[in-house]
């Protein structure tokens, strides 16, 4: 891998970390909205209530833990630069 490769990830997983960073409340509203959706939807369809469980337990996570967001960022900006070409 070319460095100008390994800085363009570097530099695009700065950029989602502090964006991740910056929407963390909005990102808890809509993590704690979705787990009161899912918990109801628990009670009516079990198996669609713990799919939706999961994503609202990651965003949770999302917005409480900076190692989550680390590691999304550097996993969004891995399949970012995943396809494309070196100059």
């Amino acid at each position: 891998m070319s460095k100008r490769r390994r800085l363009a990830r570097e530099r695009l997983e700065i950029y989602v970390v502090h964006l991740l960073l910056a929407y963390r409340r909005l990102t808890l509203i809509v993590a704690l909205l979705m787990l009161t959706y899912a918990t109801a939807l628990l009670f009516i369809k079990p198996l669609l209530g713990i799919m939706s469980l999961l994503p609202a337990l990651y965003l949770l996570l999302l917005s409480n833990s900076y190692e989550i967001t680390l590691h999304t960022a550097r996993l969004v900006a891995w399949i970012a630069t995943l396809w494309r070409e070196e100059d």
